[in-house]
């Protein structure tokens, strides 16, 4: 639910940000919300434009579809809704309308209206179509519900037509209402159904599951209309065109009840008599194909019985429906701007519609009977399918990235499908100019890898498979780590995963298909139940690649804890050692995906010289799989939530499950040195799917693996290899402080944070990682989990805040360390929470029991939620003791969910530097001192001080804007430097963007504080407008938050940029995650990611900051 995690998503979605290509074929694009439709529409009844003013293009001769001001078919009635409760709407903000709603409840206003819109175009299929358009529901008149709303394709070779009005939504045949005949040509119709009769039998049609409200179905093909039957060859003889009104509507009616042919000939044919039944079957009579119901708690109308009810607070419905030219139908729908349900997905309708004709009609009806509802259509597209998959914008998104010496490792997801990709590509260096560059062509793509065939990515036509049975995939039992097999699990395990298999059961296929076996999926060889998939490989969304080689920390001297430099510290001198061993140890790059694994891939090896030996196999095998136990209980969902969360189900729609960065590092332990890896679950492992809110109880997970040496990644090996996997219902998750009513547990929620691995104290060392958001007790506090030296052995702390609380629920999602007198040994822990407190923790103790959180919070933002990881630095003074200061940003994006789009928090964002003044209990410890104020001091915005940024319009290779930022003094308090006053404690920068965050992890970089914002794509439902995501790279001098006395930033000729002689501190590469850096012989850049899903190479001035030699950096081990 924080941060970095959702950086796009506002963006992500197929339905609302369907893409057309300028040089697509042929694209239909009727926003719907103007004055007048540029396409030639037929209206029926009540269909109008809201903010229409009756205006046409010629050589038309009325408007395509009339205004609502004044339209007669409401003369009499008030027209409610639209954008003030009020017919009609300014141009630009309104919607076609299909029927008018009540102002009160039980009133008549809306009642039995129905309107329609048919296109007097046609659409031609031979490449297939894609069409998305969005639906508004709601002032109704408080009762069981209007019928609802149809959108249909019909045979364009036929004249246009609407069908039977009621349950029928105007397009099947009716069996019971005045207005019988269905659409003429029909082939598909799409009911959004809020009675509940589309699907109804007895209703209309001869199939369906009966009547259920609240339902999305869809219907096949059908002619079921007197127009047709009296002249289709195979039915005329039945239907003389002479038959009276009276007969017309029993014959139809008939044969749309029974789908059979009835003879009203007047004479008997055969054996048939007439007004009988021939029971000779009509090829086509609108059969029910499928049906969705709508998300748990979710009505699609709302604002019943208002007097001005407001389209801005209706819930959009956006649809998407994808038809291939042979055939194969998708159907999605996102809910409020939330992840798309999909309904179908790429299922054959031939068989029930027969094969597609050469051209489309299309169609929009709405009815509301006996009650009412306001029934809006806006942002109405269409396109050929390969016009409409052209946008890489769109369809491929870039996750997180790290680089290590020669390549860089890039993660994407498509949303399309949900499928992963994570790519190894080389950092190419010019030797004439130095200058760096990505190779475009991959080395490896791990999806590749795991799925076979043709590559992209590499241009290899054909990538050989690693097939299931060869990969290395574990799990945990709850008290030891296995293999992911079938056997090994649980009773429990059985039941969560694959209830049908039963625990006597030898083998599941589900479990097959998660271990990558695809010969049970729709329409694989010889096919099964499950969703056909892309990618073996599941979206990356959240989990930055992290890379684990060869052991390179700064550990190599001999141990000494300068607070207590008697304390024999059994680490001496080992690691050097411990780095020399295994120097060449296979790289591995770890990522979490929402496929419900964390994979572990290889990357190559160095030599024992540190240079990458490209002997060593570098193709992206996957070497280790670990499917966490919280995952294995919720990857298949259960009733209430079910196929829509359910990652194998075909109505898959998204859901996450290993969605966070997993954190690596050394630690000594048993007489010798390890290297783990520590993650979290992000947004996954909630049995309800991704958590949208701050209210909501989340189930938090940690796990840790044994990944020093690759050679012994084996399945046999699963016990030695999974160190541990908790969560917040594990009874194994218990602390000193633990009471009978009271466990440490119950503060653990949604585990965002990447943990860090640290030496402590006590004489042990520890993982160390926030305790997560929405947790049950809703406390803000930091977890730690020590080793034993001794004895392996793990045990938790948590260091609690004590803010927070189950109703106004607060938590930390990072933790930074800082080892203050460069020991190696962490002395204090900073981190923020989502309420603004950043916190110091204290653990300089010997023992455990004396670590605590400070009393109060060092800095409180005014509620502005911290998200992300602090940096800490030291800035010298005129004293000689420098200050520790404490950077951070605020910003929080609440993640797409099922029936929400991804929201950032509102409210101006700001990046702070804030001096911890409180060092007086360091320094009565330590020989190394800080610069230090007597308590009692206050310190909050303000008495910071405001550096302002101003951003310029800029436009060379990537970049697109660029921003200057103030350079003024900090008087700090206790100073003298300052003639007016010494009262600050820092600084703060506001962000001028909209909606502007910061969301990923800064980073300290040539005495500067660099850090990518990010500023929300948005899609405006209603309004069919659209925002790309973009940020700005912000560097900016780590003690004062002032511009360097240099510009930072490069252009795409490697020219530092300024703007009019300014220093330039910002420029805006839309980039995504945090900045990582790069130095060749002579220069230096910076590695990122962008929106647009390409890496970025920028070179930055690494003595634009001329005071770096007056900052120090506080060692973060």
């Amino acid at each position: 639910m924080t941060s970095k995690q959702f950086r796009l998503v506002l963006a992500l979605s197929a339905l609302n940000a369907l893409s057309f290509s300028a040089q697509a074929q042929l694209v239909i694009s009727d926003t719907l919300t103007g004055t007048s439709s540029s396409y030639n529409w037929k209206s029926l009844n009540g269909a109008c434009l809201t903010a229409g003013n009756n205006s046409f293009t010629p050589p038309a001769t009325v408007p395509a579809i009339p205004a609502c001001n004044g339209l007669a078919y409401y003369n009499g009635r008030t027209q409610v809704g639209g954008v003030s409760g009020r017919m009609p709407d300014l141009a630009g903000s309104g919607a076609l309308r299909l029927t008018n709603g009540d102002v009160q409840n039980g009133g008549g206003n809306g009642d039995n209206q129905t309107g329609a819109v048919v296109s007097n175009f046609t659409f031609p299929t031979t490449q297939g179509l894609q069409v998305t358009f969005t639906t508004a529901t709601y002032g109704g008149d408080g009762g069981t519900g209007a019928d609802g709303i149809s959108f249909f394709l019909s045979d364009g070779s036929q004249a246009p037509s609407v069908g039977g009005l009621g349950g029928s939504l105007g397009y099947s045949c009716s069996n019971v209402n005045g207005a019988y005949n269905g659409v003429v040509g029909a082939y598909i119709g799409l009911g959004i159904d809020e009675y509940g009769n589309f699907s109804n039998s007895y209703d209309n049609t001869s199939s369906g599951p009966g009547f259920q409200a609240g339902r999305i179905s869809l219907r096949g093909a059908g002619s079921t209309a007197f127009a047709s039957l009296s002249t289709m060859p195979a039915t005329s003889a039945y239907y003389p065109t002479t038959l009276n009104a009276s007969d017309q509507q029993s014959a139809v009616q008939n044969t749309c009840r029974t789908g059979t042919i009835w003879n009203y000939s007047g004479n008997k044919i055969g054996n048939v008599n007439n007004k009988s039944d021939t029971t000779i079957k009509l090829a086509y009579n609108y059969p029910f194909l499928l049906g969705s119901n709508l998300p748990a708690g979710f009505s699609l109308s709302n604002q019943q019985g208002m007097n001005m009810p407001l389209r801005g607070n209706a819930t959009p419905i956006t649809y998407g429906l994808k038809l291939t030219q042979d055939g194969l139908l998708s159907l999605s729908y996102s809910v409020n701007g939330g992840i798309a349900q999909n309904v179908m997905t790429n299922q054959s309708i031939t068989a029930s519609n027969g094969p597609l004709p050469s051209s489309f009609r299309f169609g929009f009806s709405a009815g509301t009977g006996g009650s009412n509802n306001v029934h809006e259509i806006m942002c109405f597209k269409a396109a050929q399918i390969n016009a409409a998959a052209s946008s890489a914008g769109i369809n491929i998104q870039q996750s997180a990235k790290v680089q290590v010496g020669t390549q860089v490792y890039l993660a994407y997801y498509h949303p399309v499908n949900w499928w992963g990709q994570l790519t190894a590509q080389n950092l190419v260096e010019d030797a004439t100019t130095s200058t760096v560059s990505i190779n475009p062509v991959a080395n490896w793509d791990a999806s590749c890898v795991l799925t076979g065939g043709a590559c992209s990515a590499t241009g290899a036509a054909s990538t050989p498979v690693q097939g299931s049975s060869s990969r290395n995939v574990l799990t945990w039992n709850g008290s030891a780590g296995i293999p992911l097999l079938w056997l090994g699990l649980s009773a429990a395990q059985k039941s969560a995963l694959d209830p049908t298999a039963g625990t006597t059961a030898t083998s599941s296929t589900r479990l097959d298909y998660l271990r990558g076996d695809r010969t049970q999926e729709v329409g694989g060889t010889p096919g099964g139940p499950f969703r056909a998939r892309n990618s073996v490989l599941g979206d990356i969304v959240s989990s930055s690649p992290t890379w684990v080689g060869a052991p390179n920390l700064p550990y190599k001297g001999i141990w000494k804890d300068a607070l207590r430099p008697t304390t024999s510290m059994p680490e001496g001198s080992s690691y050097g050692a411990y780095a020399t061993s295994n120097a060449t140890r296979t790289n591995v790059v770890y990522a979490g995906a929402n496929d419900g694994l964390l994979h572990g891939f290889r990357a190559g090896a160095y030599d024992s010289s540190g240079n990458f030996n490209t002997a060593a196999a570098n193709d992206g095998n996957e070497l280790l799989a670990y499917m966490p136990a919280q995952v294995l209980n919720t990857i298949h969902a259960t009733p209430p939530t079910a196929a829509s969360l359910d990652y194998s189900s075909p109505q898959y729609s998204h859901n996450a499950f290993v969605d966070a960065t997993p954190g690596t590092g050394d630690l000594y332990y048993q007489g010798g040195w390890h290297t783990w890896l520590a993650g979290g679950l992000g947004d996954g492992g909630n049995a309800g799917g991704v958590i949208g809110d701050n209210t909501t109880v989340a189930t938090g997970g940690l796990y840790v693996l044994d990944v020093t040496n690759p050679t012994n990644f084996s399945e046999a090996n699963a016990a030695s290899l999974v160190i541990g996997d908790w969560t917040s219902t594990s009874a194994s998750l218990t602390c000193p402080t633990d009471t009978a009513s009271t466990f440490c547990r119950d503060n653990l929620g949604s585990t965002f944070g990447t943990p860090i691995i640290r030496r402590l104290h006590d004489g042990n060392w520890a993982v160390i990682f926030g305790n997560g958001l929405n947790s049950k007790s809703g406390k803000a506090g930091v977890f730690v989990m020590t080793v034993d030296q001794t004895t392996g052995a793990k045990s938790f702390r948590y260091l609690d805040t004590g803010v927070g609380t189950a109703t106004a629920r607060n938590g930390i999602a990072y933790v930074a360390s800082a080892d203050l007198d460069g020991d190696h040994i962490t002395d204090y822990l900073y981190a923020g929470d989502v309420l603004g407190n950043m916190w110091r923790f204290d653990v300089t103790g010997a023992t455990g029991g004396s670590w605590s959180a400070r009393s109060t919070p060092i800095f409180n933002t005014g509620g502005l939620p911290i998200t992300t990881r602090a940096t800490v630095n030291t800035a010298a003074t005129s004293s000689g003791t420098a200050r520790v200061i404490v950077g951070f940003g605020t910003g929080q994006i609440f993640p797409q969910t099922q029936t929400a789009a991804a929201t950032p928090v509102s409210g101006t964002q700001y990046i702070f530097g804030i001096w911890d003044w409180d060092m007086a209990s360091w320094n009565s410890l330590s020989g190394v001192q800080y610069s230090s104020l007597t308590a009692p001091q206050t310190v909050n915005a303000g008495v910071l001080q405001t550096q302002t940024t101003a951003t310029l319009a800029y436009t060379s290779g990537g970049i697109s804007g660029v921003r200057t930022v103030t350079q003024y003094p900090i008087c700090w308090k206790g100073a003298t430097t300052c003639a007016g006053g010494n009262t600050q404690f820092g600084w703060k920068l506001a962000l001028p963007g909209t909606n502007e965050q910061v969301v990923y992890n800064p980073v300290l970089s040539d005495g500067m504080f660099v850090v990518n914002t990010a500023i929300p794509g948005a899609t405006q439902a209603l309004t069919c407008g659209s925002q790309p995501a973009s940020g700005y790279t912000m560097a900016i001098t780590a003690d004062t938050g002032a511009a360097a006395t240099s510009s930072y930033f490069a252009d795409a000729s490697n020219n530092y940029v300024t703007t009019n002689g300014l220093v330039l501190s910002g420029v805006g590469l839309s980039a995504v995650g945090s900045p990582s850096f790069v130095t060749t012989a002579t220069k230096k850049y910076l590695v990122n990611q962008t929106v647009s899903g390409v890496g970025s190479v920028t070179q930055v001035n690494p003595g634009a900051n001329s005071k770096g030699g007056r900052v120090t950096w506080i060692k973060l081990r």
